[in-house]
């Protein structure tokens, strides 16, 4: 569900940009990254799973959807650096659970139970593996991208935030924390389709951890997070 979300929101993003792109031509420039410029950028995107690298839990999905703010700090000849601020107002992650009876004859009440992951473990005649996505939203207040070839239609960028999540359930196994610390790196394109209208195609290594807050746990969830984004510029 969380993917044809992603692929729907993908798609109208571009749809625009596909109808811009005849009219651009090919030596094509812009100053819409001039100090002091503002941004402001729709986005999404999605992971298909986790990697085992700061967190340490395994076979999650995310998917996310925001907005941003992003405001050019200083402008040279060919690099741009802006200050970002995001709204998270939907996080999907899908986690695997362990479904067990609580009946001694596997015939009673179902209980789902967040797990790390399944190891190959037996899970027992009353239990069987399943899945949940938990709801949440975030806000990352703090963050910085650094636009290369400024002025040039294919802009490579990179950049680093930070922020936080709050989830309706315990994120990202039972007894860790609903609440939790977000940290990326990303890196990507840009590309302008006219002086004020951009696209970002682009790749994030995105972290979540409740840093030590759980009771007990906090085995953090890192993932390879491919998003999307579309750009005013003023």
């Amino acid at each position: 569900m969380a993917l044809r979300i992603f692929l729907f929101l993908l798609l109208s993003q571009f749809t625009p940009t596909f109808a811009q792109t005849k009219s651009v031509p090919a030596e094509f420039h812009t100053d819409a990254l001039r100090t002091g410029a503002n941004e402001y950028q729709f986005w999404s995107g999605y992971s298909p799973t986790s990697i085992m690298w700061i967190g340490k839990t395994e076979a999650r999905r995310l998917f996310m959807a925001g907005a941003g703010w992003h405001r050019v700090l200083l402008a040279g000849n060919s690099l741009a650096w802006k200050f970002t601020v995001d709204v998270v107002p939907a996080i999907l992650v899908s986690q695997p659970t362990i479904v067990v009876s609580q009946s001694a004859n596997c015939f009673g009440p179902l209980v789902s139970e967040s797990v790390i992951d399944f190891g190959g473990k037996d899970l027992g005649p009353c239990a069987h593996p399943g899945r949940r996505t938990t709801y949440g939203w975030g806000l990352e207040p703090v963050g910085f991208n650094f636009n290369f070839r400024r002025r040039h239609r294919f802009q490579p960028v990179v950049g680093i935030n930070g922020g936080l999540a709050i989830f309706r359930r315990d994120v990202p196994i039972s007894n860790s924390n609903s609440f939790n610390f977000t940290f990326s790196l990303r890196g990507g394109m840009q590309i302008f389709t006219s002086e004020s209208r951009s696209v970002t195609i682009g790749y994030r290594f995105h972290h979540i951890s409740n840093a030590n807050t759980g009771n007990p746990f906090n085995p953090g969830i890192d993932s390879n997070f491919i998003y999307a984004g579309y750009s005013f510029h003023r």
